[in-house]
C-alpha cells in the first residue's frame, strides 16, 4: 500500500514519540524506584542503630532495664517508619513495648511475641510489616534484644511521594504525547512540502515547462541541492529543446531546396524546356549528393547515442594512427591550400578501440578544415603528459565566441546559426568525439579565441604497466 510522504513521515514520527514516552519515562521510574528504596532502607537501618544505641546507653546508666525509664522513649526509638519495637531479655522474655498509633488492620506481618533467630537488618518488603532484629548489649556481653517493626516501602514516606510521582508522570506523558504528534504534524509537513513542490517541479517539467521552479527553496542543504539540479536539468532541457527545433527547421530548409531545385530541373527534362545536356544533368547530379549527404548527416544522429557503446579494446599504436589519419586527410587540405603540421611523438601505445579513436581524431581535423580559411595552419600533435597521451587540434581559423564554447560538445550545437551556409553539417560531429572519448575513461577539451583559432585536446589515459 502506498502512502503519502507526508504520512509516512507522521507515522514514524509518532512511533518514535511514543516508544520515547514509554522507554523513557519507565526508565525513570524505575530508577527513581530504586533509588528510593536504597535511601529508605539506608535511613531505616541508620535509625534503627540509632534506636539500639540509645537503649545500650539507658542499660549502661543504671546496670539494668528500667521499665520507667524506658517508657519516656518512644519518641527517640520510633522513627518513621517504624511503627513497633518490642525489647526482650537474654531470655527472650517482653521487657517493654513502644506502639506507634496505627490504622485498624495495619499491622500485619510478623507476631511480635514469635521468637527469631535472625540477628541484623531485613529490607522492607511490599504490602506486607517488615521485621528487624538486633541484639542490645552492655561491656561486650548481650543484654537483651530489640525488634522493630516498619511500615513496607510503599506506604513509607518516600513510597507515597515516588507514588504521586508517577500518577503525576502519567498526566504529564499524556500532555506531552499530545504536544509531540501536534509537532510531529507540523515537522511532517514542513519537511515533505518541498519535496512535494520538488516532484511538482518535475512534474511540470516533464511536461514541457522547463522554468517551472517557482521561487522554490529550502533551508535543507541536500534538498536545496536537488532542487538545484532539476533547475539545472529544466534549463538544459531547455537548451536541446531549441536546439531539437532549431535543427528540425534547419533539415526542413536544407531538404527542401535541394529538392525543389532537382525537381524544377526533372520537370524542365520533362516539358522540353531543358535539353539533357550533360552540364544540366551533371547540376541535377550535384544536388542528389548534396541530399545525400544531408541524409548521411542525419543517419549519423544516432550514432551519438551509440558511439560510446561496442568499445573492443586492443593495444593500439596512437602514433600510428595519428600519422594515417593525417595523410588521409592531406589531399582534402591541399585542395582548400591550408597547411597540416604534424608534431607527433613516436611509441605511443594504450588500450584502445582504434576505429573509434580514429573517427573521433577525424572529426576534430574534418571540423578544423571546415572553419580554416585557405592559408591558414592546422597543427596535429600526439605528446605523453602524466602518464596520459593528448592528441591536440590545433588551428588558426575563425575561432569559436566565448557564449558557444562552453556548448560546442552538445549534440545539434551549431556556430553557425545560418540554414544557408556552405560548411554544412549537423551539430553532431564534436558530440560523437565526446562519446568516444569518454567511453574510453578520457576527456575532451576546448580552447579559443574568436577570429584567432581554435585548439581541442584529447587526453586519453596510457596503458598501466
Amino acid at each position: 500500500m502506498k502512502r503519502s510522504l507526508r504520512t509516512q513521515m507522521l507515522f514514524q514520527y509518532v512511533v518514535i514519540v511514543i516508544i520515547c514516552m514509554l522507554v523513557i519515562p519507565a526508565g525513570i521510574s524505575k530508577l527513581l524506584d530504586r533509588q528510593f528504596r536504597l535511601f529508605s532502607s539506608d535511613r531505616l537501618r541508620e535509625d534503627q542503630q540509632e534506636a539500639v544505641r540509645i537503649l545500650e546507653e539507658n542499660y549502661d546508666l543504671r546496670g539494668h532495664w528500667d521499665i520507667t525509664a524506658l517508657s519516656g522513649l518512644r519518641g527517640d526509638i520510633l522513627r518513621w517508619p517504624m511503627v513497633h519495637a518490642a525489647l526482650y531479655d537474654p531470655e527472650g522474655i517482653l521487657i517493654a513495648e513502644f506502639r506507634r498509633p496505627m490504622r485498624h488492620g495495619a499491622m500485619r506481618g510478623p507476631m511480635m511475641n514469635s521468637s527469631s533467630d535472625d540477628r541484623g537488618f531485613v529490607s522492607p518488603g511490599r504490602g506486607e510489616l517488615a521485621m528487624n532484629e538486633f541484639p542490645v548489649s552492655s561491656g561486650g556481653k548481650v543484654v537483651g534484644s530489640v525488634r522493630f517493626l516498619c511500615l513496607p516501602f510503599i506506604e513509607s514516606r518516600e513510597g507515597i511521594f515516588l507514588k504521586k510521582f508517577n500518577s503525576h508522570m502519567k498526566y504529564a506523558i499524556g500532555f506531552m504525547l499530545i504536544i509531540a504528534v501536534i509537532i510531529s504534524f507540523v515537522m511532517a509537513d514542513l519537511i515533505s512540502r518541498p519535496v512535494l513542490n520538488v516532484s511538482k517541479m518535475a512534474s511540470l517539467i516533464g511536461k514541457g515547462r522547463y522554468q517551472a521552479d517557482e521561487g522554490l527553496k529550502s533551508d535543507i542543504t541536500e534538498l536545496q541541492a536537488l532542487i538545484d539540479s532539476i533547475k539545472r536539468l529544466g534549463l538544459g532541457l531547455e537548451e536541446q529543446e531549441e536546439l531539437r527545433k532549431r535543427l528540425m527547421s534547419d533539415i526542413a530548409h536544407e531538404l527542401r531546396n535541394p529538392l525543389a531545385i532537382i525537381k524544377s530541373h526533372l520537370e524542365a527534362f520533362e516539358d522540353g524546356v531543358w535539353e539533357p545536356t550533360g552540364e544540366r544533368i551533371k547540376l541535377t547530379v550535384d544536388e542528389i549528393d548534396r541530399l545525400s549527404k544531408m541524409i548521411s548527416e542525419i543517419e549519423k544522429l544516432t550514432s551519438i547515442e551509440n558511439a560510446g557503446n561496442g568499445i573492443v579494446l586492443g593495444s593500439a599504436d596512437l602514433s600510428n594512427l595519428t600519422e594515417r589519419v593525417a595523410m588521409t586527410f592531406d589531399p582534402l587540405y591541399r585542395s582548400k591550400s591550408v597547411d597540416l603540421k604534424r608534431e607527433i611523438e613516436a611509441d605511443v601505445f594504450l588500450a584502445a578501440d582504434e576505429t573509434k579513436i580514429r573517427q573521433a581524431v577525424e572529426n576534430l581535423l574534418s571540423n578544423a578544415l571546415r572553419y580554416t580559411d585557405s592559408g591558414g595552419t592546422v597543427t596535429l600533435s600526439l605528446v605523453r603528459s602524466d602518464g596520459a597521451a593528448d592528441i591536440k587540434v590545433s588551428d588558426t581559423g575563425i575561432g569559436i565566441s566565448e557564449q558557444d564554447l562552453p556548448y560546442i560538445f552538445e549534440r545539434f550545437y551549431r556556430t553557425d546559426k545560418s540554414r544557408t551556409r556552405s560548411s554544412g553539417g549537423l551539430g553532431i560531429g564534436l558530440a560523437i568525439t565526446r562519446a568516444i572519448v569518454e567511453a574510453h575513461g578520457g576527456k575532451v577539451m576546448a580552447e579559443s579565441r574568436e577570429g584567432e583559432g581554435s585548439t581541442f585536446t584529447i587526453t586519453l589515459p596510457l596503458n598501466k604497466s
